[in-house]
């Protein structure tokens, strides 16, 4: 076991936690002196607490998931990626699909404590760490690794509520309470923390703890949610020097086979079975999950190996108006992108020997939109699914990529024969091997046409990890989503909950009206009172 994952159970069975998940983060006792007097002393003390910053990742709501709760792969069921269709009703986040949420949702309050939970013990760890007799460089790196991964939860959360309270030290009884702070303002303050504190982290570090080239990647990540171009670029440019590569099988990335590619820059590491650190975001019953669906919208943008859009619309049988799900046409998905068959179970694939001819979902019930999820499912794990040592990839190397093509296409003045590479590079990893964009959709494309393709380069490759929400989110997208996902289910007759978009107020979340009823210096976005 690394040397992280070694002082996690310790961190939690300690006073090194300094707080846990409670009704709100906003909480009225001290967050730190609980362990004030006997804590804080060794270099054992200050691992334990660094394992418990890294151990907050593992929440339900952020990295892992049971089959009832948000997580990473399941957050892509509120966007066009997919839905919980089989299970409509039953997992946290589907009246956000539906447009039917509200502040008492529980998905807004568990996902807002699940990050904070992350930031209090980031910055309990940040405020103490001086009375730590241990080197001035360990400090300075615990230091650092606190502060970014305190920078991956900002931009989770100004991604979805926006405008949040922005704490960078601990709550104490005389200041329990925060007020919002403006999502411009706390983005720049985050890139600014990045900048000063990303060259104290090495190049190198055990599986699971962050690198200089983990520091870069979010930085770059956080600047292209924000549209600042430069700085996105500048960031992604450090990451490329940093020697990560792609891994060259697609259908073994997602596999604990490939969690040490030296393509994954920064996961957060499991380790099962029995061990009571496994993964259960992939868990299943020895066929394809009933609980995640894709969509077809998805499933139709892996092109033809070819690298054109597929003409046929043949799905299976119809009756009387309706997609038999039962009798689907598995020949609609022969001959498409590789990394189609790596992320969706589709009719004609195998579970495990089990699929095909009268037996299209390999043991499972008939997928009402036709397509489960195969990203990070293991169907050979048959007994140990629920507790397994798969990490989930926080950033990986193809993100970098075709971010920075999108970061250079967006601030203008870009090289196209540069850009035009780093998605061929994506594009041609050895076992997928797809078209490049000068032989499919030519060379000199419009600034909009390149764009184009870079969503799309981004949706196949990056398709249920934890990224499409956030994709929709920015840009702008999200009425034409919801509408692409009505019209497949209008015109095939499929059994999926009715999705709604209500305009503007659907891009923010609102705050938990459990956070509101703790904190009287909270007041509700605008777009939600």
């Amino acid at each position: 076991m690394k040397l992280i994952n070694k002082y996690i159970s310790l961190a939690l069975l300690s006073g090194a936690m300094m707080s846990s998940c409670s009704d709100s983060f906003l909480q009225k006792d001290s967050l730190t002196e609980s362990s004030s007097s006997t804590f804080w002393q060794t270099s054992n003390d200050a691992m334990m607490a660094l394992a418990a910053c890294y151990d907050a990742l593992q929440s339900n709501q952020l990295y892992n998931s049971d089959q009832y709760t948000f997580g990473p792969l399941y957050m892509e069921c509120i966007s066009d990626n997919g839905g919980h269709f089989n299970w409509s009703g039953w997992i946290e986040g589907y009246d956000v699909a539906m447009g039917i949420q509200n502040p008492s949702s529980w998905v807004f309050s568990d996902y807002w404590k699940a990050n904070y939970e992350v930031i209090s013990r980031c910055n309990t760890l940040i405020a103490n760490i001086d009375r730590v007799d241990m080197s001035e460089t360990e400090k300075t790196r615990y230091k650092a690794e606190a502060t970014v991964l305190r920078a991956l939860i900002y931009t989770n959360l100004t991604m979805t509520y926006q405008d949040v309270p922005y704490l960078t030290e601990p709550l104490t009884l005389e200041n329990p309470s925060k007020e919002k702070s403006k999502r411009a303002d706390i983005v720049n303050n985050v890139i600014t923390d990045l900048k000063a504190c990303v060259n104290s982290l090495p190049e190198k570090a055990d599986l699971g703890r962050l690198t200089r080239g983990a520091g870069y990647a979010i930085l770059g990540r956080l600047a292209l949610y924000n549209e600042k171009w430069d700085e996105a670029i500048s960031a992604y440019r450090e990451v490329m020097k940093l020697g990560y590569s792609l891994h060259p099988k697609y259908s073994e990335l997602f596999t604990q086979a490939g969690q040490t590619s030296p393509e994954i820059i920064f996961s957060v590491r499991y380790e099962g079975p029995g061990m009571s650190e496994g993964a259960s975001f992939n868990a299943h019953w020895n066929t394809p999950g009933e609980f995640i669906n894709g969509t077809i919208d998805l499933a139709d943008d892996y092109y033809l190996t070819d690298g054109k859009k597929t003409a046929d619309t043949n799905y299976g049988e119809m009756k009387d108006g309706k997609l038999d799900v039962s009798k689907p046409n598995a020949a609609h998905w022969e001959n498409r992108d590789p990394r189609l068959y790596a992320t969706l179970f589709v009719p004609g694939m195998k579970w495990n020997g089990k699929g095909g001819e009268g037996a299209w979902y390999g043991g499972a019930a008939a997928s009402l939109s036709t397509v489960y999820v195969m990203k990070y499912f293991d169907p050979s794990d048959t007994s140990n699914s629920w507790d397994n040592g798969q990490d989930f990839y926080v950033v990986r190397y193809a993100e970098v990529l075709l971010s920075l093509a999108e970061a250079l296409v967006q601030k203008g003045g870009y090289d196209d024969a540069e850009v035009r590479g780093l998605i061929d590079e994506v594009r041609q990893r050895g076992d997928v091997n797809m078209p490049k964009v000068e032989d499919v959709e030519g060379t000199g494309l419009s600034k909009e046409a390149l764009l184009e393709v870079i969503k799309h380069e981004r949706r196949v490759e990056l398709a249920f990890e934890g990224l499409r929400l956030f994709d929709v989110y920015r840009w702008k997208m999200l009425d034409k989503a919801v509408a692409n996902i009505e019209k497949e289910r209008t015109t095939l007759g499929l059994a999926y909950e009715t999705r709604q978009y209500n305009g503007e107020r659907d891009y923010v979340w609102p705050i938990p009206t459990a956070e509101l009823d703790s904190n009287e210096l909270l007041e509700q976005h605008e777009l939600w009172k």
